[in-house]
């Protein structure tokens, strides 16, 4: 992939007999499993049970929050990451890839999830990209590259640095103990290159003593590939449309139909070669018509959890139990754990109900309940309300703060006018306190309407750690998830999610989070909050009544 819920459990559930029948009950078991007798994926631990794991910057793999969200994917039962770092070329006909760049994650931050991964108890392939600069809708995209050269000298200078840019990866992968190497992804405009393509590999296997996979394209290059016999296994990104266009909100059933013609093509492929198949990517968006349109990633529309969910129960129901299928890595989960959520119409099932399916498949525990609370205003601690709160000074940024007008506080006393620049902030400053007592950051925004917000929150420790950053605009945060122009909103951002509960704190920063517009905002009423848990969700409300606040 290019940057930009119900369970049918695997797990063989017999009924549970009584030991004097011990011998019915292995006849009844040996019935039940296919000939010849093999393990289901989640018992059997040479199954790929794998999900995607990819960042587009460096810095974003060794963030502190990146490591509790490969906690996170840990716990959905799956065993295996596809670690993607992405190299890219300057334009489809360019012979030179670069994986210097900024927007290439460094070794240090490779090495770094390869260390946790393996620590988590999880296998890792690592998986280079290589990626034109402004893919998208229309525009060249990696499957181009090699469709413009007109001369052999051209082939050749690419694939001498194809193979600088992959062999780098081989070295790491064999250093560092990776168990698994992907030598391209979806480079279908290259891959009739037999000879070219067969010494690639050749040059990984004299670095790397690991399997070896190709990501091939869903619909042709699969199929049209000669050298699969080069490879450990054949590898496919498995975007296969599932219902027309015309179908509106597909059921589980009709989306299973779908998988018809793509399973004969895959087990043919894995029976002309003798190999098994990878599904080196496999992903839906949470997004209306996600599972006839799987690989647009470009295209904004409704956010539809359930089609994402549906989609995902169809193809492990169509695919789990094939012989010939080694394991899925589904697209994508993120280091940054708040790019994903009930909000978000992304490729990433975190937080969504399509994580549920996942983790019933995989075999990881249900989600944990999600606790209820309720604000307690005598454990609260004020930082601005209609001024500031002793000890605390504005040490902004790249900002301009006054106190708004009054015919522009819009029902509020004295609330803050904030003009921030790109990656400004308004930041504020106390002597160190500690936080135990309080659960939620709590404060109150308008936006203007002369732009759209779009504000990250994070916290400096003591030490001068600055702690995660954490986005407003997102519906967990805040009614909506957006910053509306003549409207006040309340924000109430859990202490655990800015990664600061019990911690001693200094300073508090709210942060344009956009590298080239400026925000502008009102705010007031900004404090930390105290709270008790009333319950979780799905049980009743005590004495009958509404719930408060969740997280």
């Amino acid at each position: 992939m290019t940057h930009r819920q119900h369970q049918k459990s695997r797990t063989r559930a017999f009924p549970l007999l009584i030991l004097a029948i011990a011998t019915l009950t292995l006849v009844v078991l040996l019935q039940r499993v296919r000939a010849p007798v093999q393990l289901s994926p989640q018992e059997d631990t040479s199954f790929q049970k794998g999900m995607s794991y990819a960042a587009w910057w460096s810095g974003q793999y060794s963030e502190p929050g990146a490591d509790l969200s490969l906690e996170l994917l840990a716990s959905t039962g799956a065993n295996w990451i596809g670690l993607v770092v992405t190299g890219y070329q300057e334009t489809y006909t360019s012979t030179t890839v670069d994986f210097t760049q900024e927007s290439t994650p460094t070794d240090a931050d490779l090495v770094h999830v390869i260390e946790y991964a393996h620590g988590l108890g999880l296998r890792v392939m690592l998986k280079p990209h290589l990626d034109l600069p402004n893919e998208g809708e229309g525009e060249y995209w990696r499957g181009d590259i090699g469709s413009g050269f007109t001369s052999e000298a051209e082939w050749s200078a690419w694939f001498a640095s194809y193979r600088a840019f992959i062999e780098h990866y081989a070295r790491l992968a064999q250093t560092h103990s990776v168990d698994q190497f992907c030598v391209g992804t979806e480079l279908l405009g290259t891959t009739h290159r037999d000879d070219d393509w067969r010494a690639v590999i050749a040059g990984v296997r004299a670095i790397y003593d690991g399997p070896i996979v190709y990501a091939a394209l869903h619909g042709g290059e699969e199929a049209s590939i000669t050298w699969w016999d080069a490879v450990d296994y054949i590898g496919v990104d498995g975007y296969y449309p599932l219902v027309a266009e015309s179908s509106e909100e597909p059921t589980v059933e009709e989306l299973e139909a779908g998988w018809e013609t793509p399973k004969a093509t895959l087990a043919n492929l894995s029976a002309t070669y003798g190999k098994p198949i990878l599904l080196t990517e496999l992903g839906y968006r949470s997004q209306r018509r996600c599972s006839c349109y799987p690989w647009d990633w470009w295209t904004e529309g409704p956010v539809d959890l359930e089609e994402q969910a549906n989609a995902y129960e169809a193809a492990f129901r169509q695919l789990y139990d094939q012989p010939w299928l080694g394991g899925i890595f589904w697209w994508t989960w993120l280091p940054d754990r708040f790019e994903s959520g009930p909000c978000d119409n992304g490729y990433s099932p975190h937080l969504k109900p399509a994580e549920d399916v996942l983790r019933a498949w995989y075999g990881g525990p249900p989600r944990p309940p999600q606790p209820i609370f309720s604000a307690d205003y005598d454990r609260a601690m004020d930082i601005y309300v209609d001024g500031f709160a002793p000890g605390w000074q504005d040490w902004s940024w790249n900002a301009v703060v006054n106190t708004a007008p009054a015919d522009q506080r819009k029902r509020r006393a004295q609330p803050l006018q904030v003009e921030l620049d790109p990656w400004g902030a308004l930041s504020l400053w106390h002597p160190a306190f500690t936080s135990g007592q309080y659960h939620w950051l709590e404060f109150y925004v308008r936006g203007s309407s002369s732009s759209q917000p779009d504000l990250v929150v994070f916290f400096d420790a003591e030490d001068g750690t600055r702690l995660s950053p954490v986005p407003v605009n997102d519906c967990r945060h805040m009614e909506g998830g957006t910053i509306n122009a003549g409207t006040w909103k309340r924000v109430r951002i859990p202490l655990s999610d800015l990664n600061a509960p019990g911690l001693d704190l200094t300073r508090l920063s709210i942060q344009n989070g956009s590298s080239e517009d400026r925000a502008s905002f009102w705010i007031d009423d900004i404090r930390l909050v105290g709270a008790t848990e009333t319950g979780t969700i799905g049980e009743p409300a005590p004495d009958g009544q509404p719930m408060a606040d969740c997280g």
